[in-house]
């Protein structure tokens, strides 16, 4: 369940990351589409609490450091341990795409760290965003690292939505699919959310909470490349399974 006035506020930070300038209510209302008395709410909320100011004369309102300040606090406490992102970009070195680390988060795969591929072509995403899981590699890898009953709990709740004629559809075809990953070792998703892209991913426990580690990118390629890339796959779980103990 969603907040709708935490959701809009968060729709105002976004937006000022998007422009990068000053803006005034009626501004900001438009470019939400969001009802003008609610919008001036949340910026005058904000600017109480001091981390809006009106700059009357650069057009309007923009974040003060305070917004900045308690980011760079947040972030000092790291909640993955020290080896995890090196070797998350030995990884990307080595499959030559983008590798990304998720989370379950509800009945969603969110995107906690993204080390995109050098190439030309490749997979793009951002820290924060959320893919579903019946349709996505780290959403099926997630699954299948959860107890059997946990998950077909899940799986029989969730909204199977059809992204394109590749999205699994139903719970038995998704479970099939997952028991499918499980017994090989790893999961993989051909055009299921994205038609143009192919993932494979691998659940991983660390610190006592389960992940999942994804290389994606052109279906065109990855799916000529798929047995090395699941190897390179496989060979991190290992490490991983190591340096946690």
């Amino acid at each position: 369940m969603t907040v709708p006035a935490v959701s809009r506020t968060l729709d105002l930070i976004e937006a000022f990351s998007k422009v990068r300038r000053p803006m005034t209510v009626s501004a900001l209302a438009k470019l939400l589409n969001m009802p003008t008395s609610s919008c001036h709410g949340i910026v005058k909320t904000l600017e109480e609490r001091g981390y809006l100011v009106d700059l009357k004369k650069q057009g309007g309102y923009y974040f003060t450091k305070r917004f900045q300040m308690h980011a760079q606090r947040i972030a000092v406490y790291d909640p993955l341990p020290d080896w995890l992102r090196p070797a998350l970009g030995e990884l990307r070195d080595s499959a030559g795409e983008t590798v990304l680390l998720a989370k379950l988060a509800d009945q969603r795969a969110v995107y906690l760290e993204i080390l995109e591929s050098g190439q030309s072509v490749r997979y793009i995403a951002q820290v924060g965003d959320t893919r579903p899981l019946h349709a996505s590699a780290a959403g099926k890898a997630l699954l299948g690292g959860l107890p059997t009953a946990q998950r077909e709990a899940i799986v029989l709740e969730m909204d199977l939505a059809k992204h394109n004629v590749n999205t699994l559809g139903t719970p038995e075809a998704l479970l099939a699919n997952i028991e499918q990953g499980n017994a090989r070792g790893w999961f993989l998703t051909d055009g299921e959310y994205l038609a143009e892209v192919t993932a494979l991913a691998v659940p991983l426990m660390v610190g006592n909470e389960l992940y999942a580690v994804v290389i994606a990118g052109p279906g065109s390629r990855l799916r000529t490349n798929l047995n090395n890339l699941a190897e390179l796959l496989l060979k991190f779980k290992a490490k991983a399974s190591r340096e946690s103990g």
